[in-house]
């Protein structure tokens, strides 16, 4: 669930009677093969703290499989930056500018925690760390973060929601330092991560990853993606292959009303990042139509002997 319902506990708008299914979110705990139990409210006075908690409880974890000789596997999702964005008490003021701010400077810190307690134990050189992010900037004004050159943010077909950080580092293995521009989508990392560790993958079901470990470990310097598919919810927006982007609808970037077109919008996003002039030099390109409708075919093709799971599935 978002972390929206933080507001809940704390609004003097909410209306407990609205709805049989509204209820304040809690934070839950479980192990594995137990039935997650309910602690606290999650209000905007538990997520002041929440982020602090995720990271001294990895850091436990950590140490425990450490002390064990057991290898790990921790996925670290930080409640922060999304909406309500509310610094730890040890962190609000600190930057001088602001919560957003003091919650990056947080952030910041925490994994530099899970990084000095990797070295502590001596597990830096055969751990594989990954920072990431699942979209980007939020549309709130207060907390608009920064796109860069990338069009909008959060909830629409746009770079700037499209395009996140992506850090990887395994001592050794990855080259240090290396900066790419190329394709990799979030998909790719479980048969990369797969792909690293020896694991077999199951042949019953259609994974829409790639493997990405030559890449990322220098082998070749280009992606083994070049293409990808834009939806937003179950509605399909478009595609991108290589630096093209096509898109069948287009959306208000501060009402989010979504326009119908009578020919898909194409963007060239060496040349307009901002996607702000469909069709640019389009005569010269009109090329570019068959890989990027091609890309859509595909992918239709493929929904039609794998469907999509229905959401809960």
């Amino acid at each position: 669930r978002s972390s929206d319902r933080a507001f809940w506990p704390d609004s003097n708008s909410f209306q407990p009677d609205a709805h049989p299914d509204i209820r304040f979110a809690h934070v839950m705990s479980s192990r594995k093969g137990t039935t997650p139990t309910e602690l606290e409210v999650f209000d905007r006075k538990k997520r002041r703290v929440m982020d602090q908690e995720i990271t001294e409880n990895t850091l436990g974890f950590i140490e425990r499989q450490s002390a064990a000789g057991k290898p790990f596997f921790a996925f670290v999702t930080y409640t922060q930056t999304h909406e309500p964005v509310d610094p730890h008490p040890d962190f609000y003021g600190s930057t001088g500018h602001g919560s957003f701010a003091d919650v990056l400077a947080q952030t910041d810190i925490y994994v530099g925690q899970l990084l000095s307690k990797l070295e502590e134990l001596g597990l830096t050189e055969n751990t594989i760390f990954i920072f990431t992010s699942d979209n980007g900037r939020e549309g709130v004004p207060r907390s608009f973060g920064f796109t860069g050159p990338w069009r909008s943010g959060m909830f629409s077909p746009y770079e700037g929601s499209l395009r996140v950080p992506f850090l990887i580092r395994w001592p050794q293995k990855i080259p240090a330092q290396r900066v790419s521009n190329e394709v990799v989508h979030q998909l790719d990392v479980f048969p990369t991560i797969a792909k690293f560790v020896g694991a077999t993958l199951p042949k019953d079901r259609v994974l829409d990853g790639v493997d990405q470990s030559d890449f990322f470990m220098g082998e070749t310097d280009t992606s083994a993606r070049e293409s990808l598919v834009i939806y937003i919810g179950n509605t399909l927006f478009g595609a991108k292959w290589r630096n093209w982007k096509i898109l069948l609808k287009e959306m208000d970037s501060d009402t989010y009303s979504i326009r119908e077109m009578a020919y898909p919008s194409v963007y060239n996003l060496i040349v307009d990042p901002k996607e702000e002039v469909p069709e640019l030099n389009y005569l010269n390109d009109t090329w570019v139509d068959f890989p990027l409708y091609q890309v859509i075919e595909d992918h239709e093709a493929s929904l039609a002997t794998d469907p999509q799971l229905p959401v809960g599935d």
